[in-house]
């Protein structure tokens, strides 16, 4: 266990700062309680400690904001460091041969901003896991406490990443809002499929068509609050339907719950535009009064600000029923630049951070006190254990015709999300595009909620019946798709396997030419084949019997039924690209 040791240093304490530490190791479960005292009345400058450990069998990376690299030199990535309750999670896991945990750091306080990454230290031949404190803005008191847990157990890397998911529910800042059934429920998004040039009589078509598919929301993204089709944010700020194109909106959303479908419109929650009617009322309270764009993020430190934003959805719910909101760049609260007034005495925070944390908290409130049920999307960077106590949808960062991103960012988050829901992002394919490749589109997010965002009516009858039956596949198999254990390997190969279990029941995706290796079977177990190869290679730790086996293409047509034993060891079957086996016991 030699190489399993760490050492904890402050490397900068600013004069006026006390800071005193105090460890406790369980095994190889290591809490760090660091207690800050300060001269001033407020605690504001840089403060910097490290943990490291020594960079023994350690490979790759992973961190809730890298995405596709999972290498390991990742410290001139600056954008990557910053963390805060509205940007990414304070966690970074090293990750050894196997999918095996090396060293794991989560950092307890999940609002305020930290520069925190795990980078080399080449004169050492070691890892340091670097925390920078305090950097953008101070503490307004005297005292912190804050607690970094060390996690060198030698452990799935998965596993050690849910663990530290639940350590920061135990706080109750970041107790997870309830989850509504409709929120684990495949939905429409209109943003690909239409962008901003929305019509209703279109929209009800989608609905209808959607609805057979299985969809139980429409997401009514841009467009629907603007007559402007030149994207951009110019006329946020009002929120009130272009009659143009839905004339009267309470009517809509009527008319969407007569199909037994919700309603989710997009607002983008922090933006007013310069060429909105509200736009006037808040010119001078502003965190970017001198962006050189039409629209600009409002301050949360003013009440007048956090009751503006939450009145419009109070309104929105009164007056037309609808079921929850889209509410898009919740980080621009704190990550915008300030440009504004340094001092107002009708702010009531000095705090950015408390600030929206405010605002959020009451909105989430007020807006379950009307409806308990509420569905509230938010997507990443903002997705960590914070947001997880506003809202109940996380979906992946746009990433359109992108089926290995969507892959990657949807297990991203997962990882970190436990029983909230995760969405994938909207998908979308070419029309002409071959049904084998548009049907990695869905394969790569099987493990989300599907959002789709393509005109339903206007698919040919090939890609028509993929979609269906890759949504009646996800149907099927919904609980050890999105309910069960996950296990996502090898992130440094973009997750190339990934299988989840529960109530007896497997699904497993490969998505390289790899051996998938079962160590345990199961009485149901679907295998999708989310290569160009034609086979499945298999591996059981244990032999389990008859089994009856169909083999259907990306379409569902059957190509092969027949009863075979399941035997411990190695055997390959055949799939076609895209296509689907199912193991059911006899």
């Amino acid at each position: 266990m030699e190489n399993r040791k760490y050492q904890f240093l402050i490397e900068e304490k600013p004069e006026g700062l006390h800071i005193s530490s105090q460890i406790t190791e369980e095994g190889e479960l290591v809490i760090i309680r660091l207690h800050v005292e300060s001269k001033e009345e407020q605690i504001f400058l840089p403060t910097v400690c490290s943990v490291v450990v020594p960079a023994c069998e350690i490979h790759e990376i992973w961190n809730p904001k890298i995405h596709l690299i999972k290498a390991l030199n990742l410290d001139w990535f600056q954008y990557l460091k910053k963390t805060n309750g509205f940007t990414g999670a304070p966690v970074q896991c090293l990750i050894g041969i196997g999918n095996q945990n090396c060293a794991a750091l989560g950092i307890s306080d999940t609002l305020n901003t930290f520069e925190f990454q795990a980078v080399p230290v080449e004169e050492t031949g070691e890892y340091a896991f670097c925390i920078c404190m305090f950097m953008e803005e101070h503490i307004p008191k005297k005292t912190y406490d804050v607690e970094l847990r060390l996690d060198l157990r030698r452990l799935p890397y998965y596993r050690v990443l849910d663990e530290m998911a639940a350590w920061w529910e135990n706080e109750k800042r970041n107790h997870p809002a309830a989850v509504p059934a409709e929120a684990k429920e495949p939905m429409y998004s209109t943003w690909y499929s239409f962008h901003q040039m929305v019509e209703e009589k279109e929209l009800l078509k989608q609905c209808r068509l959607s609805r057979e598919l299985g969809c139980r929301s429409i997401l009514l993204d841009d467009g629907w609050q603007t007559e402007d089709g030149n994207r951009g944010y110019a006329y946020c700020g009002d929120w009130q339907n272009a009659t143009s194109k839905i004339p009267d909106m309470a009517a809509f959303v009527k008319k969407v719950h007569d199909l037994d479908m919700k309603v989710i419109p997009w607002y983008s929650l922090p933006f007013i535009g310069e060429k909105s009617e509200n736009f006037s009322n808040f010119r001078d309270m502003l965190i970017d009064p001198d962006a050189k764009r039409q629209w600009h993020v409002l301050d949360p430190r003013y009440p007048k600000v956090r009751e503006f934003i939450i009145s419009l959805f109070e309104q929105a719910l009164d007056e037309w029923d609808v079921d929850g909101f889209k509410m898009d760049f919740i980080d621009e609260f704190v990550v915008t630049p300030f440009g504004g007034k340094e001092a107002d005495p009708r702010r009531d925070f000095e705090s950015f951070h408390e600030a929206a944390d405010c605002m959020m908290k009451e909105c989430t409130s007020r807006l379950k006190a009307k409806k308990p049920d509420i569905l509230l999307e938010f997507r990443q960077t903002y997705n960590g254990p914070m947001m997880r106590s506003y809202g109940n949808i996380f979906r992946a960062v746009d990433c359109p015709f992108d089926a290995v991103e969507n892959r990657v960012r949807v297990t991203d988050v997962r990882l970190l999300c436990r029983n909230s829901a995760v969405h994938s992002d909207m998908i979308m394919w070419h029309p002409k595009d071959t049904v084998e490749s548009a049907a990695l589109q869905i394969i790569n997010i099987l493990f989300s909620v599907p959002q789709i965002s393509m005109r339903l009516d206007e698919l040919s009858k090939e890609h028509q019946e993929m979609l269906a039956f890759y949504m009646g596949i996800w149907k099927k198999y919904r609980d050890p798709l999105i309910n069960g254990t996950f296990e996502p390997l090898n992130p440094i190969s973009r997750y190339n396997v990934i299988k989840g279990a529960c109530n007896g029941q497997l699904a497993c995706v490969w998505h390289e030419n790899a051996v998938v290796m079962l160590e345990q079977i199961y009485e149901k177990m679907l295998f999708v084949n989310g290569t160009a190869i034609g086979k499945l290679y298999l591996d059981c730790k244990e032999s389990a019997g008859r089994y009856e086996i169909r083999c259907y293409d990306c379409t569902g047509h059957l190509l092969k039924k027949e009863q075979a034993t399941v035997e411990a060891g190695f055997k390959q079957y055949e799939v076609p690209p895209s296509g689907v086996l199912e193991f059911c016991r006899i």
